[in-house]
């Protein structure tokens, strides 16, 4: 296993996950919150979620209630944000979500309107019902883009894995019989490199705790990668992960050195 933690000094930003990276199930792992607070003097960090339920001033009080005070608004990307800020450019002016108030939220501050009508925007959904799926299968075989924030099959908790976003993505998808159209989060490269951008960093690290969405997007995007194994990789498994992370973290303390 590669135990070696990354030189922090050979990077300018950390793009950082969160959800099995800075807490499980809203509960801050005490170690990353440490760990954050002390690089935070000597890097840029970002933090790249694909969770689209809450809007980013939302996470960026959350993060700050786990003890990292330096948090703000602009230090967030969501796979919602990220979605949000590329539908005008695709013409997307109206969309049915299937989703909660944080991707709502964004479509809405980028002037999309939300209606029955119109493209498809699918994110996570605790409320995903039949009546959803029906008025999401008529927009799209009506012409409506087929637009999703994520496809992760599965949240981390402390009680195991739920349902994510991939679930209602999948039902939409199996219902219509095709994929999406485009999907905004990670692995896709553009989320990592539209944080990157922002920050004016040219030598990201791409920080996760899932190979499929973490590690490859970073793969695609042409950053190195750390993988994290407080999430849902163990270390037993860690060796066998497919894409390889440059480099393999019990938690963020290992960027301590």
């Amino acid at each position: 296993m590669r135990r070696r933690g990354p030189v922090v000094g050979d990077y300018d930003l950390l793009l950082v996950d969160i959800d099995g990276v800075v807490w499980l199930d809203g509960r801050p792992l005490e170690e990353a919150v440490e760990a954050l607070n002390d690089l935070s003097s000597e890097i840029g960090v970002r933090f790249v979620t694909n969770n689209s339920t809450r809007h980013r001033r939302v996470i960026a009080s959350m993060l700050r209630d786990a003890g990292l005070r330096w948090v703000s608004e602009r230090h967030v990307v969501t796979s919602a944000s990220t979605l949000a800020e590329i539908s005008p450019f695709i013409g997307v002016e109206r969309c049915f979500v299937v989703g909660e108030d944080g991707l709502v939220e964004e479509l809405e501050e980028r002037g999309i309107g939300i209606s029955d009508e119109g493209d498809v925007c699918v994110g996570l959904d605790r409320r995903f019902d039949y009546g959803k799926l029906k008025t999401a299968l008529r927009n799209i075989l009506r012409g409506g883009l087929f637009l999703a924030t994520n496809e992760d099959r599965t949240l981390p908790t402390l009680e195991g894995p739920i349902p994510g976003a991939g679930s209602m993505v999948a039902a939409v998808a199996a219902a219509c019989g095709r994929d999406p159209d485009l999907v905004a989060g990670k692995p896709n490269p553009l989320i990592f490199l539209m944080a990157s951008r922002d920050a004016g960093a040219t030598r990201p690290l791409v920080i996760g705790d899932r190979p499929e969405t973490d590690i490859l997007g970073a793969l695609r995007a042409g950053m190195d990668s750390a993988l994290v194994l407080t999430g849902v990789v163990t270390e037993a498994e860690a060796e066998g992960v497919i894409p390889r992370p440059k480099y393999i973290l019990r938690s963020l303390k290992d960027l301590m050195g």
